[in-house]
């Protein structure tokens, strides 16, 4: 049994593998002021999994697992994102492509084998729209977090320091808590369904869009044409794994 992990700014998401078949998705949050609990975390799982193949975004986690993990450098493999060099556009720098978001491609291109063109849209620490044109990645977009944004303008905003986030929301509010929520809700579902709305005039293309993300399972997508998957970013490790015929990066 093998072990999927997706390390991301603020939590870590993980699910194991067993006969090609993903099990439950779970998600655990961390600080990256207090380490030792990722670390317990794996030596936790390296007991009951043979593997872990890991996609991480963060450099200082990956530094803390290579030094304090080394007895283990055979079970924990690292996403080598120059394998996949062939999936980005080549005026995209891949130096600064985050792990995740190739990831993302490379899992989205082989579930939807039929589509070639893709808006994928990660809600998490920070908001990333990726844009993916015949199954090459041209470029994307990074926001504030939908959580990350509001929760600054509560802690600086002396007026609002007291509001708490809910997903209750009207089109405007009648008072500052029911502004906010607005915004909060409404407001940033807004903004990206037009950043969507903006791709598609621009390339003049049908996109397949798929969400994904922490944030992503709060919207209601009954009354669009997009996707929702929690799944992404593990099935692409798992793919990049197949891609790779278990030949991955090792820890040194």
């Amino acid at each position: 049994m093998n072990l999927l992990v997706d390390i991301g700014n603020t939590s870590i998401k993980f699910s194991s593998f067993v006969d090609n078949k993903l099990k439950k998705i779970f998600q655990i949050k961390y600080s990256k002021k207090d380490l030792k609990s990722v670390i317990l975390f794996f030596k936790n799982k390296l007991k009951t999994h043979n593997k872990i193949y890991i996609c991480s975004v963060v450099l200082e986690v990956d530094k803390v697992l290579i030094k304090n993990l080394k007895s283990f450098r055979e079970r924990l493999l690292f996403i080598n994102k120059k394998k996949l060099s062939f999936l980005v556009h080549k005026t995209v720098n891949l130096r600064q492509l985050g792990n995740d978001r190739i990831i993302n491609v490379l899992s989205a291109i082989n579930i939807y084998s039929k589509s070639r063109n893709f808006i994928i849209v990660d809600l998490g620490t920070a908001t990333t729209l990726d844009i993916i044109i015949k199954k090459r990645y041209h470029g994307g977009v990074i926001l504030p977090g939908l959580t990350t944004s509001y929760e600054n303008l509560i802690s600086l905003a002396s007026g609002i320091k007291n509001m708490k986030l809910s997903d209750k929301s009207s089109i405007i509010g009648k008072n500052t808590n029911q502004a906010l929520m607005s915004g909060f809700n409404l407001g940033y579902k807004l903004m990206i369904e037009s950043y969507i709305k903006l791709v598609k005039t621009n390339y003049k293309r049908n996109f397949k869009v798929i969400f994904t993300g922490g944030y992503a399972s709060s919207i209601d997508y009954k009354k669009t044409n997009f996707i929702y998957r929690e799944d992404l970013t593990l099935l692409g490790i798992f793919f990049y794994h197949i891609f790779l015929n278990e030949k991955l990066t090792i820890i040194k």
